[in-house]
């Protein structure tokens, strides 16, 4: 008899392109996973799931998603996906909300932004290079092109 693994709960802030492939990877395996993203994509996602077309398939996967914050309180993993300009504002925004024990993990590019997290957020942070090629053509829906890997 096999059994199902445990997942943590993860949130992914800054649902959009790579939160949103990366997120929707993990839902897509099981994991309880929450989108905390911009109105009109956590709208979408809410109302139809997240479409993830890749180049030989698409797929609809069903993921819950707000727009409040207060969606990371439980969650154990926290991918961290906001533009860089945001990344102050945001982490600043979720410092009260995240798990002593929670792993946040910065999927952002530039030098400094894990540094910017951890300052404003005063947690501890994973950086990760990110090399995948996504968009977002329409809100709910994540075209993928190329790659998904992560170095953390």
């Amino acid at each position: 008899m096999s059994k199902t693994p445990e997942w943590p709960r993860i949130a992914v802030v800054g649902a959009g392109a790579v939160g949103g492939y990366f997120g929707g990877m993990f839902a897509r395996a099981g994991a309880p996973t929450v989108f905390i993203g911009r109105k009109h994509f956590a709208d979408s996602v809410t109302a139809g799931g997240l479409v993830l077309d890749k180049s030989d398939d698409q797929e609809r996967i069903k993921i819950d998603a707000t727009v409040d914050m207060s969606a990371i309180r439980d969650c154990s993993l926290i991918l961290f996906c906001v533009k860089a300009n945001d990344t102050s504002a945001t982490a600043r925004q979720m410092a009260a909300l995240v798990r002593p024990d929670a792993t946040v993990v910065c999927l952002q590019n530039g030098v400094d932004n894990a540094d910017q997290v951890r300052a404003a957020a005063n947690v501890v942070v994973v950086p990760a290079a990110v090399y995948v090629a996504v968009s977002v053509p329409e809100p709910g829906r994540v075209k993928h092109l190329a790659r998904g890997d992560l170095t953390i």
